[in-house]
């Protein structure tokens, strides 16, 4: 989700796509060309962008744009006291 609607925290290629790490909610175009979007093959203009949840992605001059998936590292309870 991104932190403002429409405005991502990060931009991978389609290579470097991580979705194990990151959730990615949008793919922007930097040339026309062909994608491969969650299975589906798209073709798309240079500078187009489409709103999607991505899930898998492929492709030349294609980059996928959202946030890292957040993940709590702590003490569910978030207190520095034992669980009760």
């Amino acid at each position: 989700m991104p932190l403002k609607s429409g405005i991502y925290t990060i931009i991978h290629s389609s290579a470097e796509a991580d979705t194990n790490n990151f959730t990615y909610n949008q793919v922007y175009a930097g040339a026309s060309t062909t994608a491969t979007i969650n299975g589906k093959t798209v073709t798309m203009a240079g500078g187009s962008t489409i709103d999607i949840l991505v899930s898998s992605i492929a492709g030349t001059d294609v980059y996928v744009l959202g946030d890292p998936i957040n993940v709590l590292s702590a003490n569910p309870s978030l207190s520095n006291y034992p669980n009760p």
